[in-house]
């Protein structure tokens, strides 16, 4: 009980911070008189309660904890997964520019070769004349 005292800051006024009347100086009377073993027992239920709440609440925060950590892995593994097709992507479209210019450059070489002659539109000059 003296832990409980001093961890709830000690005895003010008679009483202790947060345990309520119950557990006033004057009615610590532990060890001495006929209703001490009550008391004591009715503590030690109170204390055996507290420290299965305290199981539990130290339970949940521990499943709390492992489901944020799954949640943070697998954001985590939906990121590199992104990255991975973006560099996929980027990959493919640096390929599928490479193929268009070097097309383009071979048509460039034909065209300019003069195998294969294009027709030309008439001047802008010889339709204004009509």
């Amino acid at each position: 009980m003296d832990l409980w005292i001093k961890g709830a800051g000690g005895i003010h006024k008679g009483r202790v911070y947060g345990l309520g009347s119950e557990f006033s100086s004057s009615r610590r009377s532990f060890g001495s008189g006929g209703s001490s073993s009550s008391r004591s027992s009715i503590n030690q239920d109170e204390f055996e309660l507290l420290n299965r709440r305290i199981a539990e609440i130290t339970e949940l925060y521990a499943q709390e904890r492992a489901a944020r950590e799954e949640e943070a892995k697998r954001r985590e593994e939906e990121d590199r997964q992104r990255e991975e097709e973006m560099r996929r992507k980027d990959a493919a479209f640096t390929r599928v520019s490479g193929d268009v210019e070097s097309l383009k450059a071979q048509l460039n070489y034909l065209l300019a070769s003069g195998g294969f002659p294009l027709p030309r539109s008439p001047s802008r000059s010889n339709k204004t004349k009509e």
